[in-house]
């Protein structure tokens, strides 16, 4: 990891810059109703308690960050399902440790602190080789929108 980097819960003060980020760095393939939604809505879930939303920084600087939702077990199962909704670096800060350093906080949040057996993201083809050198594999197979899911290890509780 980069020395200097700092992976935080996300507060309302940080809301603002988040969507600034977004603001600066989206493209037009970016533009997606659903993710506009659910970072409309961040300030509202940074304090919600079926939710992990995450910062990284370097000396006070945001340099990203990643977000996910506990969907509670399936019925019938005491295991729940989680989502992450966003894992986003700014284009000048990739490289620096900085995304793998937020996956593994949700991963970490899933695995310890939720009682979650599956986390699920789609990723983009853009980010699909960040995920497979994490070593996550596209279960969709078609090499433009990944739907992965990390199976996380039964855990006494």
């Amino acid at each position: 990891m980069n020395a200097g980097l700092v992976i935080r819960a996300a507060t309302a003060s940080d809301v603002r810059e988040l969507h600034g980020l977004f603001v600066k760095h989206s493209t037009a393939a970016q533009t997606d109703e659903k993710v506009n939604r659910y970072r409309d809505r961040l300030d509202r879930l940074v304090d919600s308690w079926d939710h992990r939303i995450v910062v990284a920084e370097i000396d006070g600087q945001t340099l990203g960050y990643a977000a996910a939702q506990d969907y509670g077990p399936p019925s019938g199962e005491d295991r729940s399902v989680a989502r992450m909704h966003d894992l986003w670096v700014a284009p000048e800060a990739r490289g620096r440790g900085a995304g793998r350093a937020l996956f593994n906080d949700v991963r970490n949040w899933a695995q310890d602190e939720r009682r979650i057996g599956v986390l699920q993201w789609q990723s983009s083809q853009v980010a699909a080789d960040f995920y497979e050198r994490l070593g996550l594999a596209d279960a969709s197979g078609d090499g433009t929108n990944f739907e992965l899911a990390v199976h996380l290890p039964q855990t006494e509780g």
